[in-house]
């Protein structure tokens, strides 16, 4: 229970066990049994919906409830000292899963020994029920003494466990597979999505099952032509670790008594959905709703009525609906508590690594029913959020940490800027200027926000004390200061605090929204309120000004636009991401879960700076397990010139499930000229005390360095040739040669090409002893740079370099993840030589018009049968 919230634990453990003691009350014929079990249900209840202050008492009292509800279920036997063996596996596996099916019929056998006999069933009950009246009077105190504790902390409809599968299924099962002018591409979540966003008691379906309701685009945001049509989407997934009924139904089916009957009716009418038809299946279900359910981890749809009939036009963001229309107060008031109750509700998941603001909140128009061929109406009660699943911007955080930055929540931040753009009824100006730090725009923004929330005078149409209340909470950092986030806090801990954040989201924020709208009766109904059609007084004269007390200024600069150039190496990066994504099913697919040990990359340069914000992502930090100085001893990663930060981010992207070692060995790329000995260092301890299996040098001499040929030299003698070098040839064209240790006999040496694989002029020339020389991207390629929020291009063979080392740390973690019954196995040892990645790099470069020059790409690899995959790789390997 090291990573897990106790009184999280004790709700699914107990419900678990309440729900198996219903059933065998039932079966056995057995009230005593389903008395229990109703008792059990009730506790489980009470710790659903305990508040912050029940919540300190509860914790006093968990372990023990725990140990008694783990006596029954092991009855007459006796427990352990330490843990609750039987409540962790039905807890915290899922059924069909063996430690959970074993517990599960341990604890029928406890439990069936325990009602046998009345008189323990009855000491037992009655112990549960003191746990429940004593629990009653505590609350009565409290509630006599303070009305605050009235507020209930509801459970989230939707639970982890069905965010993160829903989330997980459209991730990783629907990739995009549409033909774009003859050419077939993969990129992931390529079709736009919109999630539909839903106050309480919508969004549930029957048998346990959670609800989403979603749109998807009939095309793929990569391909020009015009969108065709929204797709309406279900998806029906498990709710909780319940056992559910042998086949799902779904929620417009009849819902008689008959569950058998109902049951084999839905397993006719649903099918398999396998990977890769998902894009498919939009165009199938043209007309129709796509209905799709979880079972087993496996996804299966079938087709229903339409829900969301919507006209087949990109959607109209919260901010231009706030330019444009005209907002009552209940309309306002509705909106606003819709969006608040989805940030809580979904606070801590997957959803909300996309931003949430009025850019991304959505309207789409409902399709006029009469069929005038008039344009569609839009609700406000009806808001969609724009859902991007590949990205990874730091301000999507829960909490994000960068030197003088005031509001540390980017979530709750964001949340309350909305509020306050709807309370007003437009957007907020904003200020961009390029190159400024990423501190002072976020606290610019809320500063802005913060100015306008207290100017009264903006105000006196919608005036609701409540509505501002939860404004103010939103804005000010001190709301959630007594549960912070520290990096000192162990997981367990920390986990505590965040869903002490999320009640206090609750408490402060959605609540009194809740409680206004409840006092208005605004809520009862509200599916009744008229669409938009009054337009703002303001819309075509009126732009928004900054209060007085605000900085005022000036007309946003344009970001510079990305030259053709640059646009294509960011493709070129997005390949590589695809064909990694497709190694990573290699082996979960061969039953393989996890390596025994990962690849490990050591990068040797100026080093990295951890303040870019690249690396604030929880997932880039553990992968980077080891740092050493050797230009001034530095203990904390440190980059004074940003080479090294836009190596290490690339090697990191290029090679997602490496693990990543830095030696920095000078401050700036000038002074590498005269670091050669901390070279030789960098690579013998990175060689033993890293176990690298790859290091990559972005950098050269122009003489050969003994010292570093002489490091070289050793690592490849104690780790008998299986050792990886990589280093950059030279950025001189035919003015000089190339560089060392580029050239030394057991290094790879990398050239640069653009995106189309031709050769760069600042390449050195190809020596005449060489077989065959080696070209990957090279030329304006984005990644981190210290004091860049964004990405910066670069060219230079330093930068190939990095990208080549990162696909061979990936090629080399692919062949790791073979089983000994593939063929080609016992070779799969060569990939790691300097001869046997060669080859790989010749299986796998393409041709280009310079004789012997090879270009190096991945994109031959994607999209194929993994045996030909493997057997273009493995074959190399197994004729060497």
């Amino acid at each position: 229970m090291a990573s897990e919230d106790p009184i999280d634990f004790a709700y699914t453990a107990i419900a678990q066990v309440a729900n198996i003691a219903s059933l065998l009350g039932v079966e056995s014929k057995r009230p005593l049994c389903g008395r229990l079990g109703a008792e059990l249900f009730l506790v489980a209840n009470y710790i659903d919906t305990a508040g912050l202050d029940q919540e300190r008492r509860l914790r006093l009292r968990i372990s023990k409830l725990l140990r008694d509800v783990e006596a029954m279920c092991n009855w007459p036997k006796d427990i352990p000292r330490n843990g609750y063996p039987l409540l962790e596996a039905i807890g915290r596996s899922l059924p069909g899963v063996t430690s959970y099916e074993k517990a599960r019929k341990s604890i029928r056998r406890g439990l069936d020994q325990l009602t046998s006999c009345p008189r323990d069933a009855e000491v037992a009950i009655s112990h549960v029920q003191k746990f429940i009246e004593r629990n009653r009077k505590s609350t009565r105190r409290d509630e006599s003494g303070d009305l605050s504790s009235r507020k209930r902390f509801a459970r989230p409809e939707r639970s982890d466990l069905a965010n993160e599968l829903a989330h997980r299924v459209l991730r990783e099962q629907m990739c995009c597979t549409c033909q774009s002018n003859g050419v077939r591409r993969q990129m992931e979540r390529g079709h736009l999505v919109c999630l539909l966003l839903q106050p309480p008691s919508q969004s549930v379906a029957s048998n346990n099952l959670a609800q989403f309701d979603m749109l998807f685009s009939s095309k793929p945001f990569w391909d020009q032509s015009q969108l065709t049509h929204w797709q309406d989407v279900e998806l029906l997934v498990p709710n909780d670790h319940t056992p559910s009924k042998k086949c799902v139904r779904f929620l417009d089916e009849d819902v008689g008594n008959d569950d058998q009957h109902a049951s084999k009716t839905t397993a006719k009418r649903r099918h398999r959905t396998d990977k890769g038809q998902f894009c498919r299946l939009l165009d199938l279900a043209t007309g129709w709703r796509l209905c799709l359910s979880i079972e087993d981890q496996e996804l299966y749809h079938r087709f229903g009525p339409h829900k969301q009939v919507v006209d087949h036009t990109p959607g109209i963001s919260l901010a231009k609906i706030l330019s444009t229309y005209y907002l009552t107060a209940r309309m306002k008031l509705v909106l606003a508590y819709i969006i608040a109750y989805s940030v809580w509700q979904y606070y801590d998941t997957d959803w909300m690594r996309t931003r949430w603001t009025s850019e991304t909140i959505q309207f789409m128009r409902e399709s006029n029913s009469s069929g005038d061929g008039g344009r569609g109406k839009l609700f406000t009660w009806k808001p969609y959020v724009s859902v991007h699943f590949n990205d990874e911007d730091p301000l999507c955080y829960e909490q994000y940490r960068i030197a003088g930055m005031v509001h540390v929540y980017p979530r709750i931040r964001a949340l309350g800027i909305m509020l306050v753009e709807i309370g007003l009824g437009f957007p907020l100006p904003k200020r961009e200027e390029q190159g400024r730090p990423l501190a002072a725009e976020v606290n610019t923004e809320l500063l802005t926000a913060i100015n306008y929330a207290r100017d009264e005078e903006h105000w006196k149409n919608f005036d609701y004390p409540d509505y501002k209340s939860s404004i103010c909470h939103c804005l000010e950092p001190g709301t959630f200061d007594q549960a912070p986030c520290v990096e000192s806090l162990s997981a367990s801990e920390q986990k505590q605090n965040l869903k002490q954040r999320r009640n206090i989201l609750y408490e402060k924020v959605v609540f009194p929204l809740e409680n206004l709208l409840q006092g208005t009766k605004w809520i009862d109904n509200y599916e009744k309120i008229g669409p938009l059609h009054v337009l703002s007084q303001d819309a075509a004269i009126q732009e928004a000004t900054v209060p007085v007390n605000s900085d005022k200024g000036k007309a946003p600069e344009r970001r510079r636009k990305r030259t053709e150039s640059e646009k294509n190496a960011s493709n070129w990066l997005l390949d590589v991401k695809e064909f990694n994504r497709e190694l990573a099913q290699v082996a979960p697919a061969a039953g393989l879960h996890g390596l025994s040990r990962r690849v490990r990359i050591a990068i040797l340069d100026t080093g990295y700076d951890d303040n870019a914000p690249f690396f604030f992502s929880p997932d880039v930090m553990e992968r980077l397990k080891g740092w050493k100085d050797w230009a001034d001893g530095s203990i904390q990663p440190e980059d004074c010139h940003g080479h090294g930060t836009h190596l290490v981010s690339l090697v990191l992207k290029c090679a997602p499930d490496a693990d990543i070692y830095v030696a920095r060995i000078a401050k700036r790329p000038q002074q590498l000229l005269s670091a050669s000995e901390k070279v030789a260092e960098a690579i013998s301890w990175a060689s033993e005390q890293w176990e690298a299996d790859l290091i990559s040098m972005s950098f050269g001499f122009a003489e050969e360095q003994p010292c570093i040929s002489d490091a070289i030299r050793e690592a490849l003698y104690k780790r008998k040739d299986s050792i990886l070098f990589f280093a950059a040839a030279s950025n001189y064209g035919a003015n000089d040669r190339e560089m060392f240790p580029a050239r030394h006999e057991s290094v790879m040496s990398i050239r640069a090409t653009n995106s189309n694989g031709l050769f760069a002029d600042f390449n050195p020339p190809k020596h005449e002893d060489e077989p065959v020389v080696f070209g990957t991207l090279g030329i304006d390629v984005p990644s981190a740079w210290p004091n860049c929020d964004g990405e910066e291009y670069r060219s230079g063979t330093s930068i190939a370099t990095a990208i080549a080392a990162g696909i061979a740390g990936s090629l080399l973690g692919y062949i790791s993840s073979h089983p000994p019954e593939k063929p080609f196995y016992d070779a799969k040892s060569l990939a790691r030589t300097r001869r046997g990645m060669t080859a790989i790099f010749r299986a796998i470069s393409s041709k280009t018009l310079q004789p012997d020059y090879l270009y190096l790409t991945v994109r031959g690899l994607i999209g194929i049968p993994e045996d030909v995959r493997w057997a273009k790789i493995g074959g190399k390997l197994s004729g060497l």
